[in-house]
């Protein structure tokens, strides 16, 4: 009877110190974004919320809009040992094979912002860029019938980030320019590539230079959208822009008495930092998790009644 006793005892001892083991578990989760603007902070804002309700050790990474460093970086949690990856990647294709290798070592993976072509993140949460680029497209579309009716030529210009990520830049443009191209007076006079404020403002100016009666411009992101504020500002110009993301830069924008920015439409970066490491503990946890989500974007706008109102809500959340 006593060594029964014993043998039970021991058991339960150890039982108990398995399950401690396992309680005990802090999970290490790598957050990787590629650039250093408001968006990005907001997505990393929202993971480390989330990482600390979770009780969980967060790492963060920037790799500089450059696929060989997100590739290293990639490697380098891999080696570390991490137990998730969430990112935004670069390149739908050349970002696959660092992310399987750490796939394949049992590091869960999470995309946000964007997809890449391939089947083993555990989720995928981001924006429709082409429902982004038609809300905008839509205001202006409101705003070239109210405002510039009659008018026999109606000058727009964009501004993208093909070179940086074609596919989420062309939806995003030709989402908007099909709200609007087949508007009788209509000409697209200029399409160009800048998508950091920095890079932006001096791209912007030079459109407005060789086009002094623009009408319209549009920022198919954050940079892009600031970019043609303040450069339309610069040289004087009452120029209307439309544009994607807001902050409290932009809210500010659109607030603003001169009368420059009329619409954006705002994503959810807190929502995609923040939700990717909820998805991400979840499937360590051996919870099931939605393979794809598409975050709602919201419009706001200079002509709703209830703007500041609208913004303050939405940049609330994010606090």
């Amino acid at each position: 009877m006593k060594k029964l006793l014993v043998v039970m005892l021991v058991l339960m001892m150890v039982v108990c110190l398995f399950t401690t083991s396992f309680a005990a578990k802090k999970y290490t989760v790598a957050g990787i974004v590629f650039q250093e603007d408001q968006f990005m902070k907001t997505i990393l804002a929202g993971m480390k919320s989330a990482a600390a309700k979770e009780g969980i050790t967060l790492l963060t990474a920037n790799t500089a809009n450059q696929l060989q460093k997100e590739i290293d970086t990639v490697n380098t949690y891999t080696a570390r040992g991490v137990d998730a990856i969430c990112i935004t990647t670069l390149d739908a294709n050349g970002s696959v094979p660092a992310l399987k290798a750490a796939y394949d070592k049992g590091i869960k993976i999470v995309c946000f912002n964007n997809a890449i072509n391939a089947d083993f993140p555990v989720s995928t949460l981001q924006s429709s860029n082409t429902d982004l680029g038609a809300n905008s497209g839509k205001a202006a579309a409101a705003y070239i019938k109210a405002a510039l009716k009659g008018k026999a030529t109606i000058k727009v210009a964009t501004l993208n980030f093909k070179p940086q990520l074609p596919q989420q830049s062309d939806q995003r443009e030709n989402g908007f320019l099909d709200q609007i191209k087949d508007l009788p007076g209509v000409k697209i006079v200029a399409q160009q590539s800048a998508w950091t404020v920095d890079m932006s403002v001096p791209k912007a100016g030079d459109i407005i230079t060789a086009n002094p009666d623009l009408d319209i411009a549009y920022g198919c992101n954050d940079g892009g959208t600031k970019g043609w504020v303040l450069a339309a500002k610069n040289a004087g110009k009452k120029i209307a822009v439309f544009g994607i993301d807001v902050d409290q830069e932009a809210a500010d924008m659109l607030l603003s008495n001169d009368n420059i920015l009329q619409a954006v439409c705002g994503q959810n970066p807190y929502q995609q930092g923040y939700q990717s490491i909820e998805f991400a503990v979840s499937a360590l946890k051996g919870k099931k998790v939605q393979k794809s989500v598409v975050v709602p974007g919201a419009l706001f706008s200079r002509t709703s009644k209830t703007l500041k109102a609208d913004l303050d809500k939405f940049l609330n959340a994010a606090k």
